[in-house]
């Protein structure tokens, strides 16, 4: 063997063993991430075996009909909806709850979709035990999933609240839209292929270290970097979550919506769901919204909050013969968290009205 040859296979077997070294060391900490997070540690609920597998819920109060509050997209799970929760205990029960892969409820065993969704959520109500019917409230994404869930279990849906709920034909200029629907259809696919490579050697967690991640759960100042990490990790498994949902709903990433929320398969069961029937429903609607310094953009963004509003919400608020629409002035698409007191005032009101009807 010539010394070029042998200083040739050296280079590859060294090469080898680093790349070997480096898969080894990812998929550990790909696994470290994983069984940490299924400490569930710093928990704010409790866990509900639902066949397997656990979701997590949160409940206050007493009386019924129960309040089931379904949370927004981006992984952040139920526990955004506290201080809304606090104000509804004041005069029946009210839960919000983790989404599989989310918060500190475990993952789920495949791709979720609107109908695992809302199975699961039925799964969770009926062995927690929380007897229906229920009045439902829905925010951003969420509202498609409380659509569903009323059309799935009509006879335990007895009232819902949209808050700034996402619509299934929505079409949001493209700069509002998420970034992986302003991207070609060939670079999803491609990321689709690759996010579950890159999730098993650790990449996904390492690309998401510098994520900012704010603790919930009342913690001393001793346990707050743990509980950082807690949540850290929190978010690391809803963003594997919400990429897979994604993915599947979209046929690996080869479809590319032009309208709704970017999840074809979740928008086309809302879309499908039917009318409310003569449910009592409020929908609540952001007055604010985004305004882009580019003049162009600006524009654009007002016409379609002009959409949003006037057209959207309002054909929400006609699924039900006794719907109404909301404006909240003051707050944009966080109303959960910039105006609870409008959730808690709406919800009253339904609850009210699905009391008056059992009376009758």
């Amino acid at each position: 063997m010539s010394p070029s040859v042998g200083g040739w296979w050296r280079r590859l077997l060294i090469s080898g063993f680093a790349l070997t070294l480096l898969a080894t060391l990812g998929v550990s900490y790909e696994q470290i991430g994983h069984w940490q997070d299924s400490q569930h540690r710093f928990r704010v609920g409790r866990a509900v075996d639902i066949g397997g597998r656990t979701l997590n819920i949160d409940c206050a109060g007493a009386g019924a009909p129960a309040v089931i509050l379904e949370a927004g997209g981006g992984g952040h799970g139920g526990y955004g909806w506290k201080t809304v929760q606090s104000g509804i205990a004041q005069f029946t029960t009210v839960c919000w709850y983790d989404r599989a892969g989310e918060g500190w409820s475990d993952p789920a065993p495949i791709a979720r979709s609107s109908a695992s969704v809302v199975h699961d959520l039925h799964e969770l109500l009926r062995r927690a035990p929380l007897e229906g019917p229920y009045v439902l409230v829905g925010h951003s994404i969420g509202g498609e999933y409380v659509r569903v869930f009323a059309a799935q279990y009509p006879s335990e849906a007895a009232g819902v609240v949209l808050v700034d709920s996402t619509h299934p034909d929505q079409d949001e200029p493209p700069f509002l839209r998420s970034r992986s629907n302003q991207v070609p259809v060939f670079v999803r696919r491609l990321l689709c292929a690759a996010v579950s490579i890159a999730e098993r050697f650790g990449l996904v967690r390492l690309l998401m270290i510098k994520l900012s991640a704010e603790t919930p759960p009342p913690v001393s100042s001793q346990q707050n970097a743990a509980a950082m990490h807690v949540i850290h990790n929190q978010r690391v498994k809803a963003f594997e979550t919400e990429t897979a949902q994604e993915c599947a709903a979209t046929a690996g990433g080869s479809i590319l919506p032009e309208k709704g929320s970017g999840n074809p398969e979740l928008d086309g069961a809302a879309r499908n769901s039917g009318s409310l029937g003569d449910r009592p429903l409020v929908v609540l609607t952001a007055g604010r919204y985004w305004k882009p310094d580019d003049p162009v953009a600006a524009q654009q963004a007002a016409a379609f909050h002009d959409i949003w509003v006037y057209q959207l919400q309002a054909e929400l608020a006609r699924l039900s013969t006794r719907g109404k629409q909301i404006v909240v002035d003051g707050s944009d698409h966080g109303i959960p968290q910039q105006a609870p007191g409008a959730v808690v005032e709406a919800v009253h009101e339904v609850v009210v009205e699905v009391q008056k009807s059992v009376e009758k």
